[in-house]
């Protein structure tokens, strides 16, 4: 009765300092390798407020200097 809506986090890798490596399979070495993220301990998460659909609910939790105006890349290609 007291939820009132979900929402979805994403871990922010880049503030997080998060590291790509590589990982041994079955514990022995070997030259086959499976790619891996290390997660680091963090605070830092993406909210996508702006195109959820319980997005109202969510802006009233979100203080008012992050509700100012929305994240815009000027060229997606850089990023």
């Amino acid at each position: 009765q007291d939820i009132i809506c979900t929402v979805n986090l994403q871990h922010n890798c880049i503030d997080s300092k998060c590291v790509n490596m590589h990982l041994h399979q079955e514990q022995i070495q070997t030259i086959q390798t499976k790619p891996v993220v290390d997660h680091q301990p963090t605070p830092y998460f993406f909210l996508n407020a702006y195109s959820i659909h319980n997005c109202d609910l969510i802006r009233l939790v979100i203080p008012e200097a992050l509700r100012e105006s929305p994240l815009r890349v000027a060229n997606p290609a850089e990023v």
